[in-house]
């Protein structure tokens, strides 16, 4: 469609306005070709006939549509010029207050000129991993952006920042290099990332100063290159720096100010560490107090002090430089207090006494003659003499502001080498990512050198920025085979050229500086002669001081005066030489005579950040100009081996006000900046793109129901495109999108408002007609009715006359009196018939009463017999209970007597076993003593057969006495055996006699009384069992010592022998000797004769038990016969009651027979006898009595029956209870629920259960939990075998590899799960058997028995506590990184209500990111799918549903988080159908809560605050009611949150409205009372507090079997 054909009626265009640049304006009539005068309607009111120049005619731009307005990429406008982005700006950063735009692959940045919150660490996390086009325009975008870049092509990258001075270009620096720190933090220990932010601080303080422009300006340029290793960690930085302000240390303009650092150290004066220094107020030293203005408003010049020297040692820069620097900067402040007077005839001279003289001297360790000398006067050498020249005062303070700029160019350079040193780490560099913070092009009422270079710089930026830009629109043009045409545009080599060709502006200028003689107008006057034919080089013709050269960006006027003197910034050789001879070595160093450096060149990279410093006789040769172009060759040498990524910043207004915005100076940086030149490139060609799939989605409404019909949708979209725009030329048909020239998106937007206002007037008209189609309906029926009755009325009137009334009622009184007559006759004769009938039937009924009556007495009659046999059958049982509980009690008081008894034998025998164990130890006290005679003898003797023969004899008594203890212990613990068995035997009848003697209503239990004594009785085995294992234990124990005791004296015997067969020599002392050492053996014999005792006694011992054996077998058999008797009597009183039963049954059954019978006959009585009522409702009555007797009987009747089934379950278990009692072992096998782990196993455990241990398989074969059990069964057995060692190392074994085990697998799902479900019961199980009261409550008695006797395991609970959590932790983070892929396109980009899209043509940032984009489509289904694995994967393995709570309540809150912080971060995705898919997409989520049966646990209250956003988007948004409204519903979001989506909202289509600044503020100041975090973002990784409560296991642990599959044979169940 032809460009002229868009110029109809109600279409908006610009038109150019003096004080807004453009203004907006109304076409009122439309445009035709051949017209003069295009009618506008000005938003004023106002008509405006535009004149048109006809050949050819230069219509105004046309305006965008409003749905196109406050797009985040400017190429996204169908209308691509300059009043379209001017107005896209200002809509953004008025109405949404959003500072970032894209323009192509330019990120414009308008400097709010306020603090806000979009800086944070959650932003930064946002938009890590994003593609550029995803979310709102950013800073943290383009850096995302380079940072992916570098890894994925593994290239070098670049962000050029530029702009004027004001704009942000530091502060952006800043954020971006911020951003790389905190995604690619490496974890060393280097701190390399804090090391490379820390150095903002000091180049600031050193190279930033306060300008008319801004409070914080750059004044100089800077390239800082970012190090990255090959795993994309920061190793390093490197700083080049560019064209230092150096004039700004001598000379300030008005309400300026000097470089920071000089004012920090003034407001420092008065610290210890400044004194030395001596310094003032900043108003009291010349070079601080030229502008008048040393306060900068809000700036605390102290803190920024602190600031700097924290930041100093953070780089490492010790205390010793920082003092070399303070004091350099001191003496600088000092110099330019030195007063210089003028002498006469062209001399110049300073006082000695000059304080501030000696303070310089003093500081920088110089001669004050030789400065004072060399500072008035300068040398001359000539041909044949030296001649010493005095300097007139103004050479001479020109001579020392010299001087003081030499000296801080070189501090500068010293500082930022330093920082450089400090941000190199060891480590090769793989890859850099460089931030260019440069000055834009500037232009001033007066511009000089600095502009100069400036404006140059920029020139050969702008250069490269362009070739860049049309390298992309090529590239973009071959992917889509679309051919490529030929773009013109601005190529600014000739400007280049003017500047730094040969003979060109800066050749001249060096040539100038070469001759002594040269001065501003000599070069002037060359540049007038050489360059005055070049077409981009004016001569102004009001002066002779000035030149012009037209940059890219506009016109520029530069003074010539100072060129030659700031381009050679030469200083006297003679000044030199005093300084280099300085006693202070930090400030001789600097003026050191230095060899000519060569660059180090390697490929790209350029260590070198400024080319070296040369001696005073060679500055001559090197210019700063020379210089100037040397670094920024190189620098543009490295920006083209990168791939660029630009921002452009803006400032808004000159008055530095927050969200002012002022189009006259915008849109001259626009022009500056190369915005326009972008938009200009890309509207030339085909600025609009769409895939064809979004082409579908938005434009299918104006498809044909022929081209719908079409099942390729590339195809469809081509016929529909061909149908609307007959000009082929103004769209092209890519492989994926279709290009389409400016203009033509406009166009289809129209025909699609048109289509959908078509469609709702539609709409309109068939519900409007249906209203009003009801509505007649309506009336028509009420109108009918009406005349319905009104005709009646009418006939009824006409029909009605006096004789037709009066014949009419004659005849209805003849019909009535004839009538009552024959009733009358009818009545008489039935009545007749029916009172006989009637006398019959009360004849019969009196009859059938009597019959009752005689029924009902006789039955009674029984009944009362049947209750007094029940009655007096219950008094004898009772009485039978009685004498059974009489006996029971005497029989249960001699078997106390009996039992109590046995336990004073057992007592007995342990004194006795005590001192037969005391004998022993004197026995073994007195053998001790015998060796050591013995040991005495064999000093002396060597050969005594006699000795031989007693020793014999002593062996074999000890083995005889060792024999009888073995065969005593025996006898001891079969004695003990019977013991038990009577013992229990008691247990058992008496149990039986109180069951057998129970209540006759508890008849019921009497089975379980057995079943509980027959337990009682295991246990008291059991019991028993165990107390003669310990007694077995200690007389092993016992024995083994006399074992070993013998086996000492054996073995002493044997060394005995061997000396005695080497002595040879006998003497008769040693034989007296051996008659006193057998003498003394007359102890054994006593030692006999207490064995004998003892053995005597365990005889009694063993007697008495099995006397009492016998007597307990004889009353277990009478306990047994009583029993079998009390069955048999009770089987034969079941049969007796079967038998009244079933009489009672067929009593019931007669009963019920009869009465159905007198139910017939009474409703036949009542069918024929209507008018006997009172009859009826007696007979009714006494059927409801004889009713009541039936049911009393039936329910006798059930209980009977009940009674007998509960006896007939009595028989059957007493049954099942003898048999089983057969059928026992007589010595049945109990666990204790431990395990035996040997100290030598404990590794093999750890590596089968832990290390080694498969969760899938434990899953589907085994008990969930199953290793918590086994480690908690092998912890039991080291505290019941009380060995604290094995215990301490057994649990610090577990935790080192549960924890190694966790890390290893920590995106294992299956595995933290299985081991977060164990190490909880494993907690669980510690407390449960802990003993202590509050975990005892919900335990079994066997649970509380099994309870840890020795340790207190309480530290070890919380070490096992503090595991758990760190699982859960790792648990959840590991489900968060396997969801968040899918977050944001299930939840916010997917459309799950289909019909309802939200797509919008998108720019050029957003087509070129999606063009490597080949991820998984991620629906909310697949979100639901991940849950639900998750929360199967926590089932399986045992997971409490307390903590299952837990992790789906984290899940849901970081679905709903990163959501919400996306969509604000997102203003395409702020409309009302995207809210629609967002509660659409929780409701799902609802659902899956309600399938889990979690619904009622709250925890869909963790998305409140994404349904509070989803519900905003699509709420009115315009009145002050609806500010009420949302201030009150709006709970969960904080009212920056609110702020942020109301002015982000974005209209769908022409029918939504925007939301006005007005209603913002509304909403505003209604919530200013509500508290809240001022916080934009949720912190989605933020971590509710995890709980473990106490969770009782009803599991046996003595029941527990150790499966096959986990090789752990090795261990022992006990």
């Amino acid at each position: 469609m032809a460009l002229i054909q868009l110029f109809t009626q109600y279409n908006r265009v610009w038109i150019p306005d003096a004080e807004n640049v453009w203004k907006s304006a109304e076409i009122v009539r439309d445009f035709h070709h051949g017209d003069h005068i295009l009618h506008l309607l000005l938003e004023n009111g106002t008509e405006l006939k535009y004149p048109i120049d006809t050949s050819p005619p230069e219509l105004p731009p046309l305006r965008n549509p409003d749905i196109l307005v406050g797009e985040n990429d400017l190429t996204a406008l169908s209308y691509l010029h300059e009043p379209a982005v001017l107005h896209n700006l200002k809509v953004r950063f008025l109405e949404s207050r959003i500072i970032y735009t894209y323009c192509g692959i330019i990120l414009v940045a308008l400097n709010p000129y306020k603090q806000l919150h979009i800086y944070g660490d959650a932003i930064i996390q946002a938009y890590s991993g994003q593609n550029m086009g995803d979310m709102d325009p950013h800073i943290f975008a383009v850096a995302e952006e380079a940072y992916k870049q570098m890894a994925r092509d593994h290239k070098n990258q670049s962000i050029i920042i530029s702009g004027e001075s004001g704009a942000g270009k530091t502060v952006s620096a800043r954020y971006a290099m911020r951003y790389f720190a905190v995604v690619s933090k490496s974890g060393s220990k280097t701190q390399i990332e804090d090391k490379v932010l820390a150095s903002n601080p000091i180049t600031e303080a050193i190279g930033n100063a306060k300008t008319i422009r801004n409070d914080n300006s750059s004044r100089f340029g800077k390239f800082t290159e970012i190090s990255f290793d090959n795993r994309y960690r920061i190793i390093g930085a490197n700083m080049r720096t560019y064209l230092l302000e150096k004039s700004r240390v001598v000379f300030q303009a008005e309400s300026e100010r000097n470089y920071h650092i000089f004012y920090q150290m003034c407001a420092c004066a008065h610290l210890p560490e400044f004194k030395e220094l001596r310094l003032m107020s900043a108003d009291e030293f010349h070079y601080t107090s030229l502008g008048g203005d040393i306060i900068i408003d809000g700036v605390n010049d102290r803190k920024g002090m602190e600031e700097t020297q924290q930041t100093f040692s953070l780089l490492g820069l010790k205390e010793d430089f920082q003092s070399d620097v303070f004091k350099v900067l001191a003496a600088i402040l000092h110099l330019g207090n030195v007063e210089i007077k003028s002498s006469g005839d062209d001399r110049s001279s300073i006082s000695y006494s000059d304080p501030h003289l000696h303070i310089f001297c003093e500081l920088l360790g110089v001669r004050a003659d030789d400065l004072v000398r060399w500072l008035c006067n300068r040398r001359l050498v000539l041909v044949s003499e030296t001649v010493v020249k005095p300097l007139h005062k103004d050479r001479a303070v020109n001579s020392r502001d010299a001087l003081a700029k030499r000296i801080y160019a070189y501090m500068f350079d010293c500082v930022i080498n330093r920082i450089n040193k400090a941000l190199q780490v060891p480590g090769k560099q793989h890859a850099f990512v460089g931030v260019l913070d440069i000055y834009g092009f500037e232009t001033f009422d007066i511009n000089s050198f600095e502009q100069f270079c400036i404006n140059y710089a920029n020139e050969k930026l702008q250069q490269q920025f362009n070739l860049h830009v049309f390298k992309l629109e090529q590239e973009e043009y071959m992917k889509e085979d679309i051919p490529w045409t030929l773009i013109d545009f601005y190529d600014n080599q000739p400007v280049i050229d003017l500047i730094e060709a040969k003979m060109g502006i800066l050749d001249l200028l060096d040539e100038e500086c070469l001759f002594p003689q040269g001065t501003d107008q000599s070069w002037l006057q060359k540049l007038y002669n050489y360059l005055d034919s070049n077409p981009l080089f004016e001569r102004p013709k009001l002066s002779n001081e000035t030149f012009v050269i037209q940059h890219f960006a506009d016109k520029v006027e530069y003074q010539c005066k100072g060129f030659l003197e700031k381009n050679r910034d030469a200083l006297y050789e003679e000044l030199v030489e005093v300084l280099r001879v300085s006693q202070f070595a930090f400030l001789a160093k600097f003026f050191q005579e230095e060899g000519k450096e060569g660059l180090n060149i390697k490929g790209i990279k350029v260590k070198a950040a400024r080319p070296g410093v040369k001696s005073a006789n060679k500055q001559l040769r090197t210019s700063v100009g020379d210089k100037f172009c040397s670094s920024l060759s190189l620098l543009m040498e490295t920006l083209n081996a990168t791939t660029p990524h630009y921002v452009r910043c803006i400032k808004p207004n000159d008055e530095k006000l927050p969200f002012e915005y002022d189009s006259g100076r915008v849109v001259q940086q626009l022009r500056a900046c190369g915005v326009l030149e972008t938009i200009r490139i890309s509207a030339q060609s085909y600025p609009s793109r769409w895939t064809y799939f979004e082409f579908y989605s938005r434009y299918s409404i104006l498809m044909t129901n022929e081209e719908a019909g079409i099942s390729d949708k590339t195809e469809m979209c081509k016929y529909v495109l061909q149908r609307f725009i007959q000009d082929p030329n103004q769209y092209k048909f890519g492989r994926t999108k279709i290009f389409l020239r400016a203009g033509q998106v406009a166009y289809l937007e129209k025909l699609r408002l048109d289509r959908l206002r078509g469609a709702c007037i539609t709409i309109q008209k068939y519900i409007r007609g249906w209203f009003c189609r009801r509505n007649f309906l309506h009336l028509r029926k009420a109108t009918i009715l009406i005349q319905q009755y009104i005709r009646g009325k009418r006939t009824v009137r006409k029909a009605v006359s006096a004789v037709n009334l009066k014949q009419g009622w004659s005849a209805v009184v003849i019909q009535r009196y004839w009538r009552g007559f024959r009733i009358q006759k009818v009545y008489q004769t039935k009545m007749t018939g029916l009172q006989s009938e009637v006398d019959a039937l009360l004849i019969k009924k009196e009859n059938m009463e009597r019959i009752f009556e005689n029924n009902s007495r006789d039955q009674k009659e029984k009944f009362d017999q049947i209750k007094m046999k029940l009655l007096e059958e219950k008094e004898t049982q009772a009485r039978l209970r009685k004498i059974a509980e009489n006996n029971l009690e005497t029989q249960r008081q001699d078997h106390e007597k009996e039992v109590g008894s046995l336990k004073d034998e057992i007592r007995k025998l342990k004194d006795e076993r005590v001192s037969l164990q005391m004998k022993m130890e004197d026995g073994d006290q007195m053998t001790t003593d015998l060796q050591d005679q013995v040991a005495q003898l064999t000093k002396h003797v060597k050969v005594i057969p006699d000795l031989r023969r007693d020793l014999s004899n002593l062996q074999n008594q000890k083995n005889n006495v060792d024999r009888r203890m073995r065969q005593q212990s025996q006898e001891a613990r079969a004695k003990l055996h019977d013991i038990s068995r009577l013992l229990a035997g008691s247990v058992v009848e008496e149990d039986v006699l109180l069951g057998l003697t129970a209540d006759y209503s508890e008849k019921t239990y009497e089975a379980e009384d057995l079943l509980a004594a027959f337990d009682g009785l295991e246990k008291a085995t059991r019991t028993l069992e165990n107390h003669r294992k310990e007694q077995k234990e200690s007389y092993e124990t016992q024995i083994e010592g006399l074992r070993l005791k013998v086996d000492y004296l054996q073995n002493e015997n044997s060394s005995l022998q061997t000396l005695f067969t080497e002595k040879n020599n006998i003497n008769e002392n040693i034989r007296q000797e051996v008659f006193r050492l057998s003498s003394e053996n007359s102890v054994l014999p006593q030692l006999k004769v207490q064995i004998s005792e003892l053995h005597r006694q365990k005889n009694d011992l063993k007697i008495l038990v099995e006397k009492q054996k016998k007597e307990l077998e004889e009353k277990a058999d009478e306990i047994k016969n009583t029993l079998q008797r009390r069955i048999e009597e009770e089987s034969s009183k079941c049969r007796h009651f079967e038998e009244q039963a079933e009489g009672l049954e067929e009593t019931k059954k007669d009963l019920q027979g009869r009465i159905k019978d007198l139910q017939e006959e009474n409703d036949h009585v009542s069918r024929q006898l209507q008018m006997e009522r009172e009859a009826k409702n007696r007979l009714r009555l006494e059927a409801t009595q004889l009713s009541s007797k039936n049911l009393d009987f039936e329910e006798l009747l059930d209980q009977k029956e009940r009674i007998i089934k509960q006896l007939q379950n009595q028989l059957i278990n007493l049954e099942t209870a003898q048999q089983a009692q057969k059928n026992s072992s007589p010595t049945p096998k109990h666990y204790l629920g431990m395990l035996e782990c040997k100290k030598e196993d404990e590794s093999r455990l750890i590596q089968n259960l832990i290390i080694d241990l498969k969760p899938k398989g434990v899953a589907v074969n085994m008990l969930p939990v199953l290793p918590a059990y086994i480690l908690f069964m092998c912890i039991r057995h080291s505290d019941y075998l009380n060995d604290e060692d094995k215990l301490q190392s057994f649990m610090n074994a577990t935790i080192v590899a549960v924890k190694k085990v966790t890390v290893a697998h920590q995106n294992d799902l299956a595995s933290l799960v299985f081991w977060l479900s164990n190490m909880y019961q494993l907690l669980n199980c510690l407390k449960q058997y802990s003993g202590e009261e509050e975990f005892r409550k919900q335990s079994t008695p066997r649970q509380i028995n099994n309870c840890l006797q020795n340790f207190d395991l309480s530290d070890h609970q919380q070490v096992v506590s503090d595991l758990a959590i760190c699982i859960y932790h790792q648990f959840i983070a590991a489900m968060e990184r396997a969801l968040t892929p899918a977050i944001v396109p299930g939840m916010l980009e997917h459309e799950s209500l289909h019909g309802i899209s939200s797509l919008k043509p998108r720019g050029f940032i957003k087509r070129s990111s999606n063009n490597n984009q080949d991820t998984e489509t991620y629906t909310i289904s697949f979100i639901i799918q991940r849950l639900s694995h998750f929360h199967t994967n926590m089932m399986q393995h045992g997971t409490e549903p307390h903590l299952i709570k837990q992790v789906v309540k984290q899940l849901l809150f970081h679905i709903g988080a990163t959501t919400l912080n996306n969509l604000l971060l997102r203003k395409d995705m702020c409309s009302c159908s995207k809210g629609m898919q967002i509660r659409c997409n929780i409701s799902y989520l609802e659902e899956w809560l309600q399938e889990k049966d979690l619904q009622n646990c709250h925890l869909i209250d963790t998305l409140k605050p994404l349904s509070e956003a989803a519900w905003l988007l699509q709420v009115s948004k315009s009145t002050d009611d609806d500010a009420k409204v949302i201030t009150e519903k709006c709970t969960e979001l904080n009212t920056v949150q609110i702020v942020k989506i109301l002015n982000s909202y974005t209209p769908f289509d022409g029918f939504e409205k925007r939301v006005a600044s007005s209603f913002v503020r509304k909403v505003q100041s209604l919530r200013q009372d509500h508290d809240g975090s001022p916080q934009l973002m949720m912190d989605a990784y933020y971590r509710f507090p995890v709980t473990f409560p106490f969770c009782p296991s009803s599991q046996a642990l003595e029941l527990l079997q150790v499966p096959a599959s986990l090789n752990l044979e090795f261990l022992t169940m006990i």
